[in-house]
């Protein structure tokens, strides 16, 4: 008999993270999630279930999450690391070039890396020419093995004591980046501010976040989870760069996650000008309704409907095969079966690269298996909520394609993949 932890492990806020209004509107109703993700160390253990509802904020316009699960919970255990991620790494490598072509990383530039994971990131401008790097990332054994592959990296939060500390004892950086991490962190203010704390006066802040308006037009639900409690846009982040000390410069649509934003500021007074790119997302933002409720309704209904054709899809599997079967185990992948109301109807959730050998549902645990697995079951139609990689997937299963299997992407649209494409995963 499992034995479940019993403290609770998350709270809710009632203010914006980056106005503190209290003004919020829930735009984006979803049914609860467990707290402890696939991510998490002993996520069986957890019993505990929180909101995932979507909020906005009525005055600055900034989506989020209310719930705030303990930092120290999700992170000091993580089990998630950036190679697992397809495409992530060749990213991350094209933006270091782009970093030197524009003059930002030269061979004397210190980099410091927020929420750098296993130092993939780092070692990439190392090898393009930075000569001195560090990370910092709350993950204690993933901190540990970045270090002894040369990638020196504090394996603790960053907090604006960590930031004065670093500052006097390191000096301050050329580049300070934050790629995937800021939607993570509640405390935007501290975060930010220590930012420009260990930011050189003619340095750059990079972020990479989830962006919110593609989240809502490219149907991009699996990235709503506990983890991420901000997605981001660039009206309200232009305001709150200028509360605290920085001027956001550049911001610009990037591919990974199905559709991301990144940002690119310096302190207030630094040498850059503002391109163009800013008040051009603005005014996107703005047509589309992003800030006046327009865009929800629809996102809603997308949500109803793609979990009621799953559902459909997943029924005819069992009746033909009494096996309901999806691929994807990954925090996002587990996230869309609670939305979907898929527990009831999957019997089997099948990884490559698994971080748990069980999804917790309302159903019961279903069983984690490899991908090498899917060879013992029956042909049938399998749903990809790994959706990004569906290709690559299929790909990977061709005797299973042979055989008479089919694989569909659970978003956006459900298509068919056999494999055969011409598609490069998302990173």
């Amino acid at each position: 008999m499992r034995e479940f932890m019993s403290q609770s492990f998350y709270t809710l806020r009632d203010t914006c993270r980056l106005c503190h209004s209290g003004r919020m509107n829930k735009v984006v109703p979803l049914a609860a999630l467990p707290v402890a993700s696939p991510n998490v160390g002993q996520s069986t253990l957890v019993e505990d279930v929180a909101p995932a509802d979507c909020w906005q904020c009525e005055d600055c316009g900034h989506l989020q999450l209310a719930t705030i699960v303990d930092p120290a919970f999700q992170y000091r255990n993580f089990q998630y690391e950036t190679g697992i991620s397809l495409g992530l790494r060749e990213h991350f490598g094209r933006f270091m070039g782009e970093l030197v072509e524009r003059g930002d990383l030269k061979d004397d530039s210190f980099v410091i890396d927020i929420g750098s994971n296993d130092g993939s990131l780092l070692q990439l401008a190392k090898d393009h020419g930075g000569s001195k790097v560090l990370g910092i990332d709350p993950a204690e054994r993933i901190a540990r093995d970045a270090t002894a592959r040369g990638v020196p990296t504090i394996g603790d939060f960053f907090t604006p004591d960590l930031a004065d500390t670093i500052a006097a004892e390191h000096g301050r950086a050329d580049v300070v980046i934050s790629n995937n991490t800021v939607a993570n962190i509640d405390d935007l203010h501290s975060l930010f501010g220590g930012m420009r704390t260990v930011l050189a006066d003619d340095g750059i802040v990079v972020v990479e976040t989830q962006y919110g308006l593609d989240m809502i037009e490219r149907m991009l639900l699996d990235v709503i989870y506990h983890e991420h409690v901000s997605y981001f846009a660039t009206r309200p982040m232009q305001t709150f760069f200028e509360a605290v000390g920085l001027e956001l410069i550049r911001a610009e649509r990037i591919a990974p996650k199905g559709g991301s934003i990144r940002f690119i500021a310096q302190k207030k007074g630094g040498p850059r000008s503002v391109d163009a790119s800013v008040v051009e997302l603005i005014v996107e933002e703005e047509k589309a309704g992003f800030y006046d409720g327009r865009m929800f309704d629809t996102f809603n209904k997308r949500i109803a409907d793609t979990g009621a054709e799953i559902r459909k899809r997943l029924e005819a599997s069992r009746e033909q095969t009494a096996r309901g079967l999806v691929f994807g185990a990954s925090v996002g992948c587990a996230a869309l079966i609670h939305y979907f109301e898929l527990g009831d109807l999957i019997d089997a959730v099948f990884d490559d690269t698994p971080l748990t050998n069980v999804i917790r549902s309302t159903h019961g645990d279903i069983p984690v298996l490899t991908g090498a697995q899917l060879k013992n079951e029956m042909p049938c139609d399998v749903g990809v909520l790994a959706w990004r990689y569906t290709t690559a997937i299929a790909s990977g299963q061709q005797d299973f394609v042979a055989a008479g299997g089919r694989f569909y992407r659970a978003l956006p649209d459900l298509a068919y993949r056999d494999g055969t494409e011409d598609e490069k995963p998302m990173a």
